[in-house]
């Protein structure tokens, strides 16, 4: 027969079995004494204890840099570029022009000139070094406002024939090219505005004999004809050079070269000879010119 509950031996909770515990502070190891108020020794296991566990310290995240060496190229430029303004501004100064167009950064257009000449100017070209004036029957080199004689003109045959505008700019706000209509009996001349100056066409039309070109260096001191073929014209003020001509048809299998050269006639006017060609179809002739010094 089991024994009453009130024979069974009661178990009494000593002051060393008590164990305080401070917040942020260890326990202390104890040892099992039977001193009152000696701590008791804890193990990891025990029921009163538990394990700390560090909170995690907390991370900024920081944007990750990455060298770039665009920065650093800039900077090396920009003393270059900087020399290369001064550059153009001074060439500008000295020429009195506009040094784009020296440099040949932008290309030269035609202007409708507004002011009054003796010589009646339609239009001027500039391409940074010198002006260009179209008048009535030919062109002004070298021409300046104000300037009582140009260095040098060219004159077509038929001394009323006016420049006229044939061509515009894509945003249709300057000139690009024009035109002396009849300059010759069924020759008209066209001069376009390029880069460094322009370019001078003579279309010659069907059944046209192209001998009747024919035009004059005014105020030239001499006309000759180097061994390359090119055309040398001397004036007070340099020399200028027309290049071998370059004379064409168009076909039906595109364009189609014809033989050409200078031909001298006497006192300041020269004209073309012109090898074998179609006269039922146009032909161009384009003699290259440009300033030597």
């Amino acid at each position: 027969m089991p024994s009453s509950t009130q024979n069974r031996p009661r178990t009494r909770a000593k002051p060393s079995d008590w164990v305080v515990l401070v917040p942020g502070q260890q326990p202390a190891d104890q040892s099992d004494s039977t001193t009152l108020g000696a701590p008791a020794t804890l193990t990891a296991t025990s029921p009163l204890v538990r394990t700390a566990i560090a909170a995690p310290t907390p991370r900024v995240a920081r944007p990750t840099s990455r060298p770039t060496l665009l920065p650093s190229a800039i900077q090396r430029l920009l003393p270059s570029i900087g020399m290369v303004g001064v550059f153009v501004a001074l060439l500008g100064l000295i020429l009195g022009r506009n040094p784009l167009l020296t440099l040949g950064i932008v290309s030269p257009q035609f202007v409708a000139y507004e002011g009054t000449s003796a010589d009646g100017v339609r239009f001027v070209l500039d391409d940074g070094w010198s002006q260009t004036a179209a008048v009535p029957g030919g062109l002004l080199m070298d021409w300046s406002e104000g300037r009582s004689q140009p260095a040098m003109r060219l004159a077509f045959a038929n001394p009323a024939a006016e420049p006229e505008v044939s061509q515009r700019t894509a945003d249709g706000k300057a000139i690009s090219e024009i035109r002396y209509a009849s300059a010759w009996p069924g020759i008209d001349a066209e001069f376009k505005a390029q880069p460094g100056g322009f370019s001078g066409n003579f279309i010659v039309s069907p059944g046209v004999d192209p001998s009747v070109v024919e035009l004059e260096y005014v105020v030239a001191t001499e006309l000759t004809i180097d061994p390359t073929g090119r055309l040398r014209i001397r004036g007070a003020d340099g020399v200028w050079i027309d290049g071998l001509p370059e004379s064409w048809q168009d076909g039906p299998n595109g364009r189609e070269p014809v033989e050409s050269h200078y031909e001298l006639r006497g006192g300041n006017r020269f004209g073309f000879s012109v090898g074998a060609f179609d006269p039922s179809r146009p032909l161009t002739v384009d003699p290259p010119s440009e300033k030597a010094n």
